[in-house]
């Protein structure tokens, strides 16, 4: 955000991976460009749901977590691993 740049804190460890660069990205004109590589988390459909807000709730008191953010993003690298793991289970054997 604007806000931040005169602070420095862009590119520090506060932020993780949403504001990184590479440097194949860089211009010739030599301005930096920061860019997403990918989502790290995703809400839920439903935002009031009654079970769900309380296994949460459940999940955060007893790991100790910060925000349900927390929780939404190891539930959606979960989900890509049991994707994965399902896409390769229906593959041929002989186009291994």
């Amino acid at each position: 955000p604007f806000w931040l740049k005169p602070l420095g804190l862009q590119r520090s460890g506060l932020w993780g991976p949403v504001c990184t660069f590479r440097a194949s990205h860089l211009s010739a004109m030599g301005k930096k460009s920061y860019q997403n590589y990918g989502k790290s988390f995703r809400k839920p459909k439903r935002p009031f749901e009654k079970e769900r807000l309380d296994s949460e709730m459940k999940i955060i008191g007893e790991y100790g977590l910060k925000n349900k953010r927390e929780v939404w993003r190891v539930n959606f690298a979960l989900a890509k691993i049991r994707t994965a793991a399902r896409t390769l289970l229906t593959l041929d054997e002989k186009s291994e």
